[in-house]
């Protein structure tokens, strides 16, 4: 039986992916790195923690630390900036469903995001009050795909693995929560589509998340 719902952020309960990806081409402009990423070069290694991504993307990010060090420093400083959320979207539907969600589950927020811009983000938009849990990137070791994250989770409701389902949109999601043996459940609102999210063999696939109540009824 489920006991514990677990959402990614970005993709999952916010349309959000294109506003990162017009920042990482700032920043990382401001940091000399003078290629035009488009969101398909990014969106491949959405999911993992930030450092990851600029290493993933180019490889002067892996090679000069300089510049990575200049690459992180101008990322964190056009995220903390009070207007980049301002394009932020709540998936439709997003917050009826999580009412009904909160009535029959505990519920938590897994995201690679920092905490800091992650509780920012989730009261900004009107969502934070609908958890129990926020996890950060920051507030573990290892990011996704390694299962940390999951794992505090876990260990915080005291529950098995396999009474926790974790809703991603990217292959780390989906990765991370094999890791931990939880449940997972892939949607098409962010950097998947339905053949990628197939081949990684999720619990369900989702259109969007609006949809997990009755998909959770099927896991139980």
């Amino acid at each position: 039986m489920i006991k514990v719902v677990v959402f990614d952020f970005d993709g999952v309960l916010v349309d959000s992916n294109e506003a990162w990806a017009d920042i990482f081409n700032k920043a990382a402009s401001s940091a000399g790195v003078k290629k035009n990423f488009t969101y398909d070069d990014i969106k491949p290694h959405y999911g993992k923690p930030y450092v990851e991504v600029f290493k993933s993307a180019h490889p002067r990010f892996r090679q000069d630390s300089g510049v990575m060090e200049a690459m992180y420093s101008n990322f964190i400083r056009l995220a903390t900036q009070d207007d980049f959320s301002n394009s932020f979207r709540t998936i439709g539907g997003m917050k009826s469903m999580l009412g009904e969600l909160r009535k029959r589950y505990k519920l938590a927020v897994g995201s690679g995001n920092s905490r800091r811009l992650l509780d920012k983000f989730l009261k900004k938009l009107g969502l934070m009050r609908y958890f129990d849990m926020v996890v950060g990137g920051d507030d573990v070791k290892k990011g996704k795909p390694n299962p940390d994250m999951l794992v505090k989770i876990i260990r915080h409701f005291g529950i098995q693995p396999h009474e926790g389902v974790y809703v991603g949109d990217s292959e780390a999601d989906i990765l991370c929560a094999k890791s931990a043996s939880m449940k997972s459940v892939a949607v098409l609102t962010g950097a998947l589509d339905r053949e990628q999210a197939e081949g990684l063999g999720p619990d369900c696939i989702l259109e969007d998340a609006t949809k997990l109540r009755e998909a959770i009824e099927c896991m139980s």
